[in-house]
C-alpha cells in the first residue's frame, strides 16, 4: 500500500508545472530568429514527459509563415522545462 501511495505521489509530482502553456510559447518566441504569424497553425504546443525520471516538458513549434496548403515555410521548434522554463532549440 505504501508503495502503490509513494508511486502515485511521485506521478504526479512528475505532472506539476510552474509553466503555463502560455507562458512556453512566449519564452520560444522570445528565443526565435524570427516573429510566428498570426494564423492558426502558426503556433503548435505539446506536453510531453521526457527523460528518466520523466520531466514535463513544453513542445513549441513555430511557423513564420504557412503556404497556400497551410504547411509551415520557415519554422522552428523548441523544449521549454516546465518547471524551470529553461529553452532549447529542437534541430
Amino acid at each position: 500500500m505504501l508503495v502503490a501511495a509513494l508511486l502515485a505521489a511521485r506521478t504526479c509530482a512528475a505532472r506539476d508545472e510552474n509553466v503555463s502553456q502560455d507562458e512556453a510559447v512566449e519564452i520560444a518566441t522570445n528565443a526565435a530568429s524570427f516573429t510566428p504569424c498570426e494564423e492558426s497553425g502558426c503556433v503548435v504546443v505539446r506536453a510531453v514527459q521526457q527523460g528518466i525520471p520523466p520531466e514535463l516538458v513544453w513542445i513549441v513549434g513555430l511557423a513564420e509563415s504557412l503556404d497556400p496548403d497551410g504547411n509551415p515555410v520557415r519554422f522552428e521548434n523548441y523544449i521549454v522545462n516546465a518547471v524551470t522554463g529553461d529553452v532549447k532549440r529542437s534541430r
